[in-house]
């Protein structure tokens, strides 16, 4: 749960907050043993994902995007990780929580659609802009890589 909100928020102390916010609302919550509990865990979190965004957007604007920092990452392979965040930061956050869930998550569609309460077609559709997102931002930096050396 915690790597899902760094995954989309990008930012370690938001994500921490978020996850404690979500681990209150189960405290104080009276859920019944019908349906099922990760996909409303996985709910909370991405509501109080969207509800950081909402703020964001009012701090920086529209078109300022305040985040995008990177966690210190002790994997040998840091720079193809920063490099995953960076994409990642670039797509829209609706974008990017179909993209978390599914790659990081390893949710099913519908799993997804049922996270997000929206229809499948939706999920799938935001799934395939923010492949055809990721490509474009990929080969857009490596040009730009060899153009600059």
């Amino acid at each position: 749960m915690f790597n899902y909100c760094l995954r989309l928020l990008g930012d370690w102390h938001h994500a921490e907050d978020v996850l404690v916010e979500t681990f209150t609302k189960l405290a104080r919550s009276h859920l019944t043993e019908t349906g099922s509990l990760k996909g409303w865990l996985y709910r909370v979190a991405t509501n109080a994902c969207y509800k950081l965004f909402r703020k964001k957007k009012r701090e920086y604007g529209m078109n300022g995007y305040a985040w995008g920092g990177y966690v210190d990452d002790p994997a040998p392979d840091i720079t193809r990780e920063m490099e995953v965040q960076r994409l990642l930061s670039k797509l829209p956050e609706n974008q990017r929580i179909v993209v978390v869930l599914k790659f990081y998550e390893n949710m099913r569609y519908q799993e997804i659609a049922e996270v997000l309460c929206c229809p499948l077609g939706t999920v799938k559709s935001r799934m395939h802009e923010a492949m055809k997102t990721i490509r474009k931002l990929y080969h857009s930096g490596t040009r730009r890589i060899y153009e600059v050396h």
